[in-house]
């Protein structure tokens, strides 16, 4: 008799549970490994955006090797929305300009030829441009009473706002997005 009950096998509920409780947990897995897909190709978009508009901050603010950046400034000649001209300390004549038609930010030493910010922004679909509010607006000029100002030699401190995003941004589209902002004051070297 006890083999008997050990050789029936499994009754519709019991078979209907199991089938319940590997849905569930299947459902589950499913979720964790397309988040867990997602965040891995997400992750690494975010951190290149967030690198790309830390370096072009950097060397619109510092500098590299080839000009000194807006930190050692001499003077400003002129002043826009989406451009700056400055003479730096070693006499070199800078120009950092957004292009709002292609989204990428350039840099003009005297009278090369303009060069992309950083080198690197312009593989693939990545775009550069001002905060979400004013897109073709990236730098903010105040004077010394820290009021906005639109004249070129009363400028003594920048603020730069940059996004860099590859594609839309979107979380949803596996793509990354940085804004930052910063700030500079122009000390006008002798």
């Amino acid at each position: 008799m006890k083999n008997n009950k050990l050789l029936r096998g499994f009754s519709l509920i019991e078979v209907l549970m199991v089938i319940a409780i590997i849905a569930v947990l299947s459902g589950a897995g499913a979720w964790i490994m397309v988040y867990t897909v997602k965040n891995s190709v997400f992750i690494p978009n975010q951190l290149n955006m967030d690198k790309l508009a830390n370096d072009a901050l950097n060397i619109m603010i510092t500098g590299d090797k080839q000009a000194s950046g807006l930190r050692f400034s001499r003077s400003i000649t002129a002043i826009a929305a989406n451009q700056v001209n400055f003479i730096n300390q070693d006499g070199a004549a800078i120009i950092y300009r957004l292009d709002t038609g292609t989204n990428k930010l350039y840099r003009k030493i005297d009278a090369a030829a303009e060069i992309n910010l950083p080198f690197y922004a312009n593989i693939g679909n990545i775009a550069i441009s001002g905060p979400t509010a004013s897109p073709t607006t990236i730098f903010t000029y105040y004077d010394s009473a820290e009021i906005s100002t639109a004249v070129a030699a009363d400028v003594r401190r920048i603020q730069i706002i940059l996004v860099a995003k590859s594609g839309t941004g979107s979380y949803n589209d596996w793509e990354g997005s940085s804004e930052q902002i910063t700030s500079i004051a122009v000390d006008k070297l002798q």
